[in-house]
């Protein structure tokens, strides 16, 4: 073979390469899922109306999880979430979200998100006031800070009772068995376009890798000659 052709064919399969994983990126990294609610939803700090919402996650690097939602083609936001892990016992074979079951007539409140075939999911942080009220409506404690103003990304946290009660946060002694309303969801196709608040890391990563497949061209090209 010439080195033009070894070269090319290198190229090519740089390329391939780097698309495969781009796509692979965008499904496995930020988790992209669309929930269709046929009635208003709760989330921290935010009420929706029925309709379709893209879920996604936007910073992985944290121990606790920055979700984003959006409209269901992904164009519009509307919240920037956080959230802790919550581990199940059993993975879902579908994804998920848990509400906590409020009166008739209100919003069901969003409580955990999960990804299938992942024991881990997420559990939203509400902001105090809307947790107090919350917890009184749905008869189970509600994940919060322990101060309002509090950025619930470095805050301390705790868990408001139905009796207005704030007790401390901590681990589950063993995986959970999920509670509250079930709503099941759909994967997004990872070409969903998003805003241009979107994470740019899958970006980077993908840059990355098209760097280390045409290096490792070059190199098969150097031997063939």
């Amino acid at each position: 073979m010439t080195r033009n052709k070894w070269l090319w064919t290198a190229c090519g399969i740089a390329v391939a390469a780097a698309l495969t994983a781009g796509a692979a990126l965008a499904e496995t990294v930020d988790k992209r899922t669309v929930f269709t609610f046929n009635r208003p939803i709760a989330l921290p700090g935010v009420t929706l109306p029925a309709g379709d919402y893209l879920f996604r996650l936007v910073d992985t690097t944290t121990s606790r999880k920055v979700i984003q939602v959006l409209s269901g083609d992904g164009k519009t936001p509307y919240a920037m979430l956080h959230s802790i892990p919550e581990i199940r016992r059993d993975a879902s074979g579908n994804p998920e979200v848990r509400f906590m079951e409020t009166a008739k007539g209100h919003p069901n409140a969003v409580k955990t998100w999960w990804y299938p075939n992942e024991r881990t999911g997420y559990e939203f942080i509400y902001p105090k006031d809307q947790a107090r009220a919350l917890a009184k409506e749905v008869s189970e404690p509600v994940l919060t800070t322990k101060v309002e103003a509090a950025k619930p990304e470095v805050a301390e946290l705790e868990r408001i009772t139905p009796k207005g009660e704030e007790v401390a946060v901590v681990p589950a002694p063993e995986p959970i068995v999920p509670s509250g309303i079930v709503q099941e969801g759909t994967l997004a196709d990872a070409r969903t376009e998003l805003p241009v608040t979107a994470t740019r890391l899958p970006v980077f990563g993908l840059i990355g890798l098209v760097a280390l497949a045409l290096a490792g061209g070059v190199r098969l090209w150097r031997v063939a000659r």
